[in-house]
């Protein structure tokens, strides 16, 4: 019997051309609340611009493109990365991140990243550039939707969280949540 197919993902051949799920505004918002970036920003998978939006709102400086393979073979140096992956090329992400950023990154995945083998001997404990903070949502955005000027979206069927390594962090990774119930469409405020 086969698991349940939460994602509309290619089971069904129905996934997104590149994995291009457009990263509703208040979620690159809620990161920029609560993480502090060096000023020039490389977003190395800006689909449509989403991301690049707002941390250009919020005075970044970015360097953006949408090629995998662009930045699979990006030589230079940056500050920082932050981006949205194609998540069949998240581990890649991860590991070209550890080499072109130079302070820190932050990727927004799902949670479940957090688990697997392979995840855990090449990612998880690497302490050379560690995972330091992963911020859950306390709520299951859906990507995807076309986006909305207010941030909001309906609420999907997987959860992500923005995972951010710093570069020079000591420690175990620490764990907090963003509350996002503003940003459901449908939710009951309080």
């Amino acid at each position: 019997m086969m698991g349940k197919n939460f994602s509309c993902n290619n089971v069904n051949k129905c996934r997104r051309a590149a994995d291009l799920y457009e990263t509703p505004y208040s979620i690159t918002r809620q990161l920029l609340e609560v993480e502090e970036f060096p000023k020039f920003v490389l977003e190395p998978a800006c689909g449509n611009g989403a991301i690049v939006k707002i941390l250009e709102e919020k005075g970044h400086t970015v360097e953006s493109y949408d090629k995998v393979q662009d930045f699979l073979l990006e030589e230079r140096m940056f500050p920082s990365v932050v981006t949205n992956p194609p998540y069949s090329f998240a581990f890649e992400f991860i590991q070209k991140s550890k080499i072109v950023a130079q302070e820190k990154f932050a990727l927004l995945l799902p949670i479940a990243y957090l688990h697997g083998k392979q995840r855990f001997d090449r990612i998880w404990t690497d302490y050379t550039y560690p995972l330091a903070r992963v911020y859950v949502f306390t709520r299951y955005p859906m990507l995807g939707d076309p986006l909305r000027e207010d941030g909001c979206y309906r609420t999907g069927m997987m959860v992500y969280a923005w995972y951010v390594w710093e570069h020079g962090y000591k420690g175990s990774p620490e764990i907090h949540w963003l509350d996002n119930n503003k940003y459901v469409i449908g939710a009951r405020k309080k």
